[in-house]
C-alpha cells in the first residue's frame, strides 16, 4: 500500500522544469538523423530564449506535447513528408497522359515526339536529383550548427550518390519510360535510347539496362504511316545497333554501385559483348588504317616509277622493280611490328587476362569487353593487391566462370605477385 501510495505520490510531486538540453537531447538521441527530405514547422530560425517560456508552462499531457511540436520535424518523428513542389507532379501527370496518348495511337509513333516526351522526362528526373541534393546539404547544415557535431562529414561519407526524395514519384517517372520504349509501335533511335539511359542512371533504376539494350539491336522496326503497323525485322548485327561505349559506361555505373552482378554481368553481355559491337569498332577504328593498307601497294608502284627516273645506272623497268619491291617490304614490314604491338599489349591488364591461344585479331576488337570484365573484378574482389586469389563465394565463382566462357582467365598464376 505504501508503494502505491509512494508511486502515486511520485506521480503527483510537482518537479522542477528540466532544462532545455536535457529535453533537447530526449528527443534527438533514440531516432538517427534520416537522409530523406523533411518540412519544418516554422521557417524561422531556432531561438533559444523564445523557447525557454515554453518549458515554464504546466506539465500536462497537452501542454507537453505542444512543447514537442516546437522542435524541429526532422527531430520529433520519423514522419516524413515530401517538399516535391506540385507542379513537378503535375508536369510528370501531363506526361502520363502524353504518353498513354502516344501509345493508343493505331499506326507507327513517329521519333520525334517521342524524345521531346524522353527529354521533359529528363528535366523532372534532373530537377528530382538537384532538389534532394540541395535539401541534403540544408539538412547537415541545419544539424551541424544545432548540434555542433560533424554532422556533415558523416553524412557525406556514408552516401557516394544523391537519393531520390520521392521514391513513389521516380518509381512512376521510370515506368513511365519504360513502357514507352517497350511498345511495339515505337522505334528506339539512338536519341531515346540516350535520354533513357540518362534518365534511369539519374534515378538509380538500372533493372531495365539488359532489357533495353537487348530491344535496342531486335525489336522489329514499324514502318511509319502504316495502318495496322508492319514490322521490319531488325539486323541485331548492323553497326547501328550497337550500344554505345559511353551509355553502356553509364548503365554499368549504376549496376556496380547497386552491387548486383547479375545485372552487371547482363548488361556487359548485352553490350560489349555484343557482335554489332566489336563490327562498330572495324568500322570506326580500323576503316581508315585497312583502306591505307589497301592503297600501299598502288601508292608503292608510284613513287618507285618516280625514284626510277632519278637515276642512269639501269634499266628504268629494272629500277621501278627494285625500288616497288623495297618500299612495299618497308611498308608492310613497320605496318606487321604495329599491328603486333597494338594487339599484344598488355600492361593494362590487372586481373583479367587473355587465355593462350586466343587469336591477336579477336583480342584486339574485344579488348573493351576485357577491360570492363577487368574492372568488374577489381569492384568485386580484394582491394588489397596481396589478398588477391583468396577471393570465394557463390559470386565470386560465377565472375570466374563467366570470363572463362568468353576466353579470357581471372588471376592468371604466372602474373599474381610472388610468382613470377
Amino acid at each position: 500500500m505504501l508503494a502505491m501510495k509512494g508511486i502515486v505520490l511520485k506521480g503527483q510531486r510537482p518537479s522542477r522544469p528540466p532544462t532545455l538540453i536535457c529535453q533537447f537531447c530526449q528527443f534527438s538521441a533514440p531516432r538517427p538523423i534520416t537522409h530523406f527530405t523533411r518540412s519544418f514547422a516554422s521557417s524561422r530560425p531556432f531561438s533559444p530564449n523564445a523557447s525557454l517560456g515554453l518549458w515554464k508552462a504546466k506539465r500536462n499531457l497537452r501542454n507537453h506535447w505542444t512543447t514537442i511540436q516546437t522542435i524541429p520535424r526532422r527531430f520529433a518523428s520519423s514522419a516524413s513528408e515530401t517538399t516535391i513542389p506540385r507542379d513537378l507532379k503535375d508536369a510528370l501527370r501531363q506526361i502520363t497522359h502524353d504518353s498513354a496518348k502516344l501509345r493508343q495511337r493505331d499506326s507507327a509513333t513517329p521519333n520525334e515526339p517521342i524524345v521531346k516526351l524522353l527529354q521533359r522526362c529528363e528535366a523532372i528526373a534532373e530537377a528530382l536529383v538537384h532538389q534532394e541534393q540541395d535539401t541534403r546539404k540544408k539538412d547537415d547544415n541545419e544539424i551541424s550548427n544545432l548540434l555542433d557535431l560533424e554532422e556533415k562529414s558523416a553524412t557525406k561519407k556514408g552516401h557516394k550518390s544523391p537519393k531520390i526524395a520521392d521514391p513513389l514519384l521516380a518509381n512512376t517517372l521510370s515506368q513511365i519510360t519504360y513502357d514507352l520504349l517497350t511498345d511495339e509501335k515505337v522505334f528506339i533511335s539512338p536519341e531515346a535510347l540516350a535520354c533513357y539511359t540518362k534518365i534511369q542512371s539519374l534515378l538509380k533504376r538500372a533493372e531495365h539496362f539488359p532489357e533495353i539494350f537487348h530491344l535496342y539491336a531486335h525489336k522489329p522496326i514499324p514502318e511509319e504511316n502504316t495502318s495496322p503497323v508492319r514490322f521490319l525485322k531488325a539486323n541485331p548485327k548492323n553497326i547501328n545497333s550497337a550500344i554505345p561505349t559511353e551509355l553502356a559506361n553509364v548503365a554499368l555505373d549504376v549496376a556496380i554501385e547497386q552491387r548486383n552482378l547479375g545485372l552487371v554481368l547482363a548488361i556487359v553481355d548485352t553490350t560489349f559483348c555484343a557482335p554489332a559491337f566489336s563490327r562498330a569498332k572495324i568500322f570506326k577504328k580500323a576503316a581508315v588504317p585497312l583502306g591505307g593498307l589497301a592503297v600501299a601497294p598502288a601508292a608503292c608502284y608510284a613513287v618507285a616509277s618516280w625514284v626510277a627516273t632519278l637515276q642512269n645506272t639501269m634499266d628504268p623497268s629494272t629500277a621501278t622493280g627494285i625500288a616497288f619491291a623495297a618500299t612495299l617490304a618497308y611498308v608492310g614490314g613497320v605496318s606487321s611490328v604495329g599491328a603486333i604491338a597494338v594487339t599484344t599489349a598488355n600492361d593494362q591488364m590487372e586481373r583479367v587476362t587473355w587465355l593462350p591461344g586466343v587469336p591477336l585479331r579477336h583480342r584486339w576488337l574485344r579488348e573493351e569487353e576485357r577491360a570492363v570484365l577487368d574492372r568488374v573484378a577489381l569492384e568485386w574482389g580484394f582491394k588489397d593487391v596481396n589478398m588477391r586469389g583468396e577471393e570465394e563465394g557463390e559470386e565470386w565463382e560465377n565472375l570466374k566462370e563467366f570470363i572463362g566462357m568468353r576466353g579470357m582467365i581471372l588471376d592468371q598464376t604466372d602474373l599474381l605477385p610472388g610468382m613470377q
